[in-house]
């Protein structure tokens, strides 16, 4: 018997296997559809109290209404008054390199722009650091998470609570963009900005940092690649890392992402481009990088009288931190309505 030659086998072979992807839809799309749909869905809340006014601050300057004991959730971790509500969930979410990483999503809601404020670890301009449990705790925060370090650093214009505390010029080329907080806690990025830039606010600015990059500017994602790699002044951009994301959603309603990195899983982290993509797609109008690594901190405060929760209680080092971004109630407590109080 005559033997067949072997390309009369191998040759349809070929062919099949190049018309493989045409015949047979691609598992990519759905693949990433499924991890779009798996990220968690902003759900606003109705504050019961929702115009208490301005916060009042006690003689030492600090929000004078301690967090409610029967506000405090326990599973998850979250808060509800009536003038503020804290939300968290935790997903895992696989990144460019398919490994899977460990995210927490913290939702807060308002009722005043008041309620978002700033603290240092010790008065500025000291490098001082300090532990972000016990400062919420001083500040009687609701919420608490690490802010930008902005004193190790000499650049840029600096707000905290309605006061300037610098006003310097930004590095020239490799600048730091720029996250503007105004008095009714809106966010405004400026990429790269000038103190002019800064200025054409005027007093209508509650906060200013200068670490980022900016991930979200009008609902828009950025994509960092090597062309524009120095917007983040060294920023690490194109590794995986571990991140904190502080952003805007909608009017006095605000998402906090805390994720994993290298130190916590094999492999795992977000470079910055994917975390702004993350960010977009959770309904961010604005998003805006700050300092994370071992910087990372989430803290929820239970009540007036209980420890602090660290609610992103990652695995690996923790570093102390200069300044916290923190959330306070602005409902009254038995505790805070015999202290005296100024309206700032």
């Amino acid at each position: 018997m005559k033997k067949s030659s072997p390309l009369f086998w191998i040759l349809p072979l070929i062919l099949l296997l190049v018309l493989l992807p045409f015949l047979v839809p691609s598992a990519l799309p759905d693949a990433g559809a499924k991890e779009a749909e798996g990220l968690p869905v902003y759900e606003p809340v109705t504050l019961t109290h929702p115009d208490p006014g301005q916060v009042p601050l006690n003689e030492k300057g600090i929000p004078a209404y301690l967090p409610h004991a029967e506000g405090v959730q326990m599973d998850p971790p979250g808060y509800m008054d009536g003038t503020i509500s804290v939300r968290t969930e935790e997903r895992m979410f696989a990144n460019q390199d398919g490994k899977k990483t460990r995210i927490l999503f913290t939702w807060v809601q308002i009722a005043d722009p008041s309620q978002l404020r700033t603290a240092f670890s010790n008065p500025y301009p000291s490098q001082a650091d300090g532990n972000p449990d016990r400062m919420a705790i001083r500040e009687h925060a609701v919420l608490a998470i690490n802010g930008d370090w902005c004193v190790g650093r000499n650049d840029g214009v600096i707000w905290r609570n309605g006061k300037k505390l610098r006003e310097n010029g930004y590095l020239n080329g490799n600048g730091y963009d720029a996250l503007v907080i105004d008095t009714s806690g809106d966010f405004h990025i400026l990429i790269r900005p000038r103190i002019e830039d800064i200025a054409a606010f005027g007093d209508q600015i509650m906060q200013s940092f200068i670490f980022g990059p900016a991930l979200v500017v009008d609902g828009e994602a950025i994509e960092y690649n090597h062309n524009n790699y120095g917007a983040g002044a060294g920023m690490g951009l194109h590794k995986m890392a571990q991140r904190q994301v502080l952003c805007q959603i909608d009017r006095l309603s605000y998402l906090i992402i805390s994720t994993e990195g290298p130190e916590q899983s094999n492999g795992g982290g977000f470079t910055a481009t994917e975390m702004a993509r993350i960010a977009r797609d959770c309904g961010a109008r604005q998003a805006y990088n700050l300092d994370g690594g071992s910087s990372t901190w989430t803290v929820l405060v239970q009540g007036p009288d209980a420890k602090p929760t660290r609610i992103n209680n990652l695995k690996g080092k923790k570093r102390q931190v200069t300044d916290i971004i923190y959330f306070v109630t602005a409902e009254p407590t038995p505790e805070a309505a015999a202290e005296p109080t100024t309206a700032e």
